[in-house]
């Protein structure tokens, strides 16, 4: 006698570990959850489209019985009318497990998803003073020998290449349009039943523009290796207006809900590297984006667990302004990278830390709000993403445990990374974002003080006089006004 395997959302792969054995699988469209949260549009759209498509995969397999049940209003109440032993590969986030558990009906298994257990993730940081990003991604380098050569040491001599990565963006970078899917019956009913059901909504509808399958995951993979892995390393900082993908590989999503593993997409990195027609430092740049910053979060997240929701180590008490929501700003910086999330869920990670953190940050936003809207408007915005990255790294309201300062930045920076600043009606030195970032240093230099690496900072602010200062106060607070109240 078999056992039921209940397959969550994010968990949609057919090496999940609950399918072993199995006679039967659930897959649960709950309403009710999807009821309590504002989420994106497109986000919605996917996340149902790929259940469905996985549903159909494994009906066409004909190896289980495949049990949907969609638009139920608890989870529980399903599970509880099998009768049989259900099985779940374990959850992603805290808040799933603690509602699966309370169950009583649902029996975990170690899920094979991510490439470092929780637990292996703590006993790595037991003991550490500073649980520092760069040190566990050599490990992993040396564990999964991903461009490691003889001797365990690092290919080209160096472990980390990001100083070749930080190449600016200007008016003529482009890279190739990426590779997109086309939707199909499954979407059209995904997008019939999302119309009928109103939820809270933000954001674009489609035509959906990420992968819902295995095959197009892969699909995704070798069209960005073939045309755009080349250049992502030296630009994967570069922001230019109009270019929202650039060399980026748009496989978060996919990754997230293991449409496609992580090392296998780490292995067809390698491999082109080692083809030759990629340099080492995109390749570099890219694998330490996956099995280090992504492993790394995901262990964070487990190691802080709830605490994330209540660190606020900069007392920040804004609310969250309305313009996050709505994109409505005079800041081309901003207001260019609020519609792109607007319009494809998407902005790339320095568009994330350097325009949506960094404001976050120097406004004072209050932590979790920050962490609830980077959630919502994501593609990619699972909790244990968003929690660690946000609360942690752009607010740095964990105090710095995860990094060694704020990344705070002014209009000098935008300009210098994107081409932003020259559609925009401020000038980069006297900008609003050059303003907060000037009133943020002001509000915290006490606590910076023993920060080595905010004496540059400091010493520029100890240059300012005070009626200076009064002044960029003024101008912070009024164009922080002017982004409307909360959201």
């Amino acid at each position: 006698m078999g056992h039921t395997a209940l397959v969550l959302g994010d968990q949609l792969s057919h090496a999940n570990p609950s399918l072993a054995g199995a006679d039967r699988v659930l897959i649960i469209e709950s309403r009710a959850a999807m009821s309590r949260v504002r989420l994106h549009r497109q986000r919605r759209h996917l996340v149902l489209s790929a259940m469905r498509h996985f549903a159909a995969e494994l009906r066409e397999r004909g190896e289980v019985e495949v049990v949907e049940r969609r638009g139920v209003a608890r989870m529980g109440e399903v599970i509880a009318e099998l009768g049989d032993e259900v099985v779940c590969a374990e959850p992603n986030s805290i808040p799933s497990r603690t509602a699966l558990a309370r169950s009583g009906r649902v029996r975990f298994i170690p899920s094979t998803q991510f490439l470092t257990a929780p637990a292996d993730f703590a006993a790595w940081a037991e003991g550490r003073r500073r649980l520092v990003m760069e040190d566990f991604y050599r490990d992993q380098r040396r564990r999964f020998d991903l461009l490691v050569a003889d001797g365990g040491r690092p290919e080209g001599g160096r472990w980390n290449l990001d100083r070749e990565n930080r190449r600016p963006g200007d008016a003529s970078l482009s890279a190739p349009a990426p590779w997109l899917p086309e939707e199909d019956e499954i979407d059209a009913g995904v997008r019939a039943d999302l119309d009928a059901m109103g939820l809270p909504e933000t954001g674009h509808d489609g035509p959906r523009i990420w992968p819902a399958t295995h095959a197009e995951a892969v699909r995704t993979l070798e069209d960005f290796v073939a045309h755009r892995l080349a250049g992502f390393g030296p630009w994967q900082d570069a922001m230019v207006g109009g270019e929202r993908w650039l060399y980026h590989s748009r496989l978060s999503s996919s990754l997230n809900l293991w449409l496609i593993d992580p090392l296998d997409v780490c292995r067809a990195v390698q491999a082109a590297y080692e083809r030759g027609g990629v340099p080492l430092q995109s390749a570099e740049g890219f694998i330490r984006q996956v099995i280090g910053w992504r492993e790394y979060i995901w262990g964070m997240y487990w190691l802080r667990g709830t605490e994330w929701r209540e660190v606020n180590a900069l007392g920040a008490e804004r609310p969250l302004p309305e313009a996050f929501w709505t994109g409505e700003t005079d800041a081309e910086c901003l207001r260019a990278t609020l519609a792109d999330v607007h319009d494809t869920a998407y902005a790339h990670h320095i568009q994330r830390l350097m325009i949506l953190g960094n404001l976050t940050l120097t406004l004072g936003v209050r932590p979790w709000e920050a962490v609830e809207w980077f959630q919502a408007s994501f593609i990619d915005g699972a909790e244990w993403v968003m929690a660690p990255n946000v609360a942690g790294m752009a607010t740095f309201a964990d105090g710095g445990v995860m990094m060694t300062k704020p990344y705070a930045g002014g209009g000098n920076y935008v300009d210098r990374m994107s081409t932003y600043c020259g559609d925009c009606r401020y000038e980069p030195r006297s900008c609003p974002v050059t303003a907060l970032y000037w009133d943020f240093m002001a509000r915290h230099r006490d606590a910076f003080a023993q920060n080595r690496r905010m004496r540059g900072p400091l010493a520029g602010l100890r240059r300012m006089d005070e009626a200076r200062l009064a002044a960029l106060r003024e101008q912070a607070d009024a164009w922080a006004g002017s982004l409307g109240g909360a959201g």
